[in-house]
């Protein structure tokens, strides 16, 4: 759709504006195909068997490791 001449790429013979959907380094498509993929598979897994079922509230197993992952996290957004 963007790649390769598709119907987004703007240009004389495609309509869409002259300039087209202008894509920096592809990013756009790959946060589509990755979001588009995460939904499907969310979707088709579905949600947890009796995460729903008690009203009692949801507490984390380990404090440490939600600290620790939330740094690796911070970290690759940061980082990268």
């Amino acid at each position: 759709w963007t790649w390769g001449y598709g119907w987004l790429s703007g240009g004389d013979d495609y309509q869409i504006n002259p300039t087209g959907f202008m894509d920096f380094a592809g990013s756009g498509i790959v946060h589509m195909c990755g979001g588009v993929g995460a939904l499907v598979g969310a979707v088709s897994v579905g949600p947890r068997s009796g995460r729903f079922d008690s009203v009692e509230p949801f507490d984390p197993h380990s404090l440490p490791l939600l600290v620790l992952g939330t740094f690796i996290l911070w970290f690759g957004w940061y980082g990268f």
